[in-house]
């Protein structure tokens, strides 16, 4: 970027200061700190530039990235009473310049974990200027030449930044959008561009009103079409981005919910029998009806992190729960859409259950050993089995969860083994405040079962 006119002196002096800043000693990153004010307070386009600049030119990946995080903290400060952000501050010719070299950095950036810096200052520069009504034209044309290039990590930053700015979009024709979006989700090279196309059509869908959302339903299945051919453990940042979209508009999932019935079991239970379990048995249902036959991935045999004995990994561990909070949370937010569902509800609870009654043998002595009131597995996942449980409970109600509950309960709390008597007992905790009325009906045979299990 040698036609910014930055000063070699201004430079020099910006170089220094940021080096400083990232020094452990606090006496010198204090100062450091005093100076960037100090120089913001009397030419803050020019060392603003400075800034930018060096985050282009500097040596090391941690600079460049420190700078990058350092400006857009900058133009974005709240301003004070007296004064406006800096960003307000700026002249036309200051902010053009600005933007050129960001655009620069997005395209030219050759370490993966800066560019992904650039992506969120280029976003919220975008952002900003949308709302002062500045839109940055040249941005929109050069990440939509960038969705194109043969480089895998240069698409991966167009998508990015379309997630993070969709307004760069917007005005095309749905048509022309979609074809987009779905391009980026079928990228056959780069699981990297798949979710960061499947951030980017999250961020398209849940800008647009529910009448514009009918025009773009299409591209639902691209999106979960981007599920069943992922390693397992690539699995968990794709569920979460699709969680977020079930959390707003549970009815694009709709016509998709027997799908995601199909594939989303194998996840959540045990993928193999492996003897007396919470539930008895560990089915391993097929997988999506849509991706091809024999497909690697997602959707059936060995999970990918699990041992040759059966034991979970802490890679499972995250596929397991990410399908349980998708399933949960699309639950919670349009409960009429799956109470009547044949096997949804079901799969969600038998899950819950083998989760809470897995409490890992290296923990039982410090659990059995601990204060009630301080349970130090708090933190481990049979808990998260356990509140998404209660949630359940709450958004279906009694009625559809006490069935398939008290079809494993008892059972449970029969064992010989102490975790699953006690995995039984907090199940009945759990769904107790969402299903209370039901389980009233059935109280005495409740304490039966609670009786039986204390005598053990």
């Amino acid at each position: 970027m040698a036609d910014v006119l930055v000063p070699p002196e201004i430079t020099q002096e910006v170089t220094q200061i940021l080096s400083n800043l990232v020094l452990g000693d606090n006496a010198i990153r204090s100062s450091a700190e005093k100076a960037v004010n100090d120089r913001l307070e009397q030419t803050p386009e020019l060392y603003l530039l400075a800034i930018a600049q060096f985050a282009t030119s500097a040596d090391t990946e941690l600079m460049r990235s420190f700078s990058l995080v350092l400006l857009r903290r900058l133009l974005f400060r709240p301003p004070s009473t007296q004064r406006l952000a800096l960003y307000d501050q700026l002249s036309g010719p200051a902010i053009a310049t600005l933007e050129r070299i960001l655009l620069h950095s997005l395209l030219h950036e050759p370490a993966p974990v800066v560019r992904h810096m650039t992506v969120d200052t280029v976003t919220d520069l975008s952002n900003y200027s949308m709302k002062r009504g500045r839109p940055w034209h040249a941005l929109q044309s050069q990440v939509f030449a960038m969705a194109d290039s043969s480089d895998v990590h240069t698409r991966e930053a167009a998508y990015r930044v379309f997630a993070g700015c969709p307004n760069l979009i917007m005005d095309l024709q749905t048509e022309a959008i979609l074809s987009i979006l779905q391009k980026g989700l079928q990228d056959q090279q780069s699981t990297d561009v798949r979710l960061a196309s499947l951030r980017a059509s999250v961020a398209f869908l849940s800008a647009l009103d529910p009448g514009q959302q009918a025009h773009a339903l299409s591209l639902m299945y691209p999106m979960l079409n981007t599920l069943p051919a992922l390693p397992r453990a690539r699995l968990p940042p794709f569920l979460a981005v699709l969680t977020e979209l079930a959390a707003a508009h549970p009815l694009l999932f709709r016509a998709h919910v027997p799908a995601l019935l199909a594939f989303l079991p194998a996840l959540l239970l045990p993928a193999v029998d492996a003897g007396p379990t919470p539930t008895v048995a560990r089915p391993n249902p097929a997988g999506f009806a849509f991706p091809p036959p024999g497909a690697n991935g997602g959707g059936g045999g060995k999970a990918e992190g699990e041992g040759e004995d059966g034991a979970v990994s802490g890679e499972e561990d995250e596929v397991r729960k990410g399908a349980l909070e998708f399933m949960t949370t699309l639950s919670e937010a349009k409960p009429s859409m799956l109470r009547g569902v044949e096997g949804w509800v079901n799969i969600v609870v038998r899950g819950c259950l083998e989760g809470m009654g897995e409490i890992p043998e290296d923990d039982t002595e410090a659990w059995l050993e601990a204060d009630p009131a301080e349970d130090p597995t708090d933190d481990t996942y049979p808990h998260t089995y356990e509140h998404a449980l209660d949630r359940l409970a709450c958004a279906l109600g009694g009625g559809a969860v006490l069935p398939p509950a008290f079809a494993f309960i008892p059972a449970m709390l029969a064992s010989h083994d102490w975790r699953l008597r006690h995995a039984g007992l907090m199940a009945i905790a759990a769904i107790a405040e969402g299903t209370s009325k039901v389980m009233q009906q059935e109280l005495g045979k409740i304490v039966e079962c609670v009786e039986a299990a204390d005598s053990r």
